[in-house]
């Protein structure tokens, strides 16, 4: 799959210059200063756009590694304010949703803006986990209700966290979604796979030994860096592991697809037929090693990469 890149129609709001506004809450309301552009990669799809506020400007990025309801979320600009040593950041999708709150990774770009990765994030809500209990599988993968609440969301409000409130005029999020969703069926189909297969998922509780990843290196893999790609064949066995936004060491990363491809057995992902087929696995390195302590066997095992809650 090439990258290319490619503009996307502005949802009807109309760009220009941009006057200070201030919402009835006070919140900083940034509006369009551009219009989505789509990056496409070998293997990522990525949605971005520009909102300005008149004096500041911040850009917000969405992304997927694969088809599914997990979305990356990224801020980028000085004009979100954080409170010094606050790691989680409360963010609404307006105006039907209630507030979520996300773990953020906070670093700065080249040319010194600030750049807020907030791991994955969903935009159709689920149940939040109950404290103890084991966690639930997520549930199954429904584009067209994701469809219908993006058609529902026109902006993103950003509270808990913040010196002061912001809130993103996004337009209606329907078409750059639908953009995402084609995005990722095209980039699975790119490896060889059917992308209505089920994802493969690890088969047992820790194919790394604990260990493999020191624990001074767990806070590398915030925000939803360093994913594992492990391409697996309908019997369930590896044939490829990658690495997608590398944040570990060369020779950590070379010594974790290493015990992948030796060791590894997955079950299989299933067609809408339910046979075997050829399928894939994407996560944490995490996800492999073995289960936190009070989680029972297959717990690590999701597949889910770290983000909301």
């Amino acid at each position: 799959m090439k990258t290319l890149v490619s503009i996307l129609a502005a949802g009807g709001l109309a760009l220009g210059p941009v006057a200070s506004v201030q919402a009835q809450d006070g919140a900083a309301v940034f509006k369009p200063a551009g219009n989505w552009v789509a990056d496409f990669g070998d293997d990522y799809c990525r949605l971005s756009r520009n909102f300005s506020n008149g004096p500041e400007q911040v850009s917000l990025a969405f992304e997927r590694l694969r088809p599914g309801a997990q979305t990356g979320f990224v801020l980028v600009g000085n004009g979100i304010r954080t409170f010094r040593g606050a790691d989680r950041l409360g963010y609404t999708l307006a105006p039907a949703h209630a507030e979520r709150e996300a773990r953020y990774v906070r670093s700065q770009t080249a040319e010194g803006k600030q750049y807020l990765n907030l791991g994955t994030i969903t935009l159709t809500p689920f149940a939040p986990p109950v404290p103890g209990a084991r966690p639930a599988a997520p549930p199954k993968y429904d584009r067209a209700a994701e469809q219908a609440v993006a058609k529902g969301v026109t902006a993103i409000a950003l509270s808990k966290g913040l010196t002061s409130p912001v809130r993103i005029e996004t337009g209606e999020l329907g078409a750059p979604v639908k953009v995402l969703q084609e995005c990722a069926d095209d980039l699975v189909k790119s490896w060889g796979i059917d992308p209505q297969a089920a994802m493969a998922l690890p088969q047992g509780p820790g194919l790394l030994p604990q260990g493999t990843i020191p624990f001074t290196d767990f806070a590398k893999l915030g925000g939803g860096a360093n994913q594992i790609r492990v391409m697996v064949d309908a019997a369930g066995k590896p044939t490829k592991c990658q690495v997608h936004q590398p944040t570990l060491a060369q020779a950590l990363n070379d010594k974790i697809c290493g015990l992948v491809m030796s060791k590894g057995q997955f079950v299989q992902g299933k067609n809408a037929a339910g046979q075997a087929v050829a399928s894939y696995w994407i996560g944490s390195p995490l996800l492999l090693g073995p289960p936190p302590r009070g989680r029972g066997p297959g717990g690590a095992g999701s597949g889910v990469p770290g983000g909301e809650g």
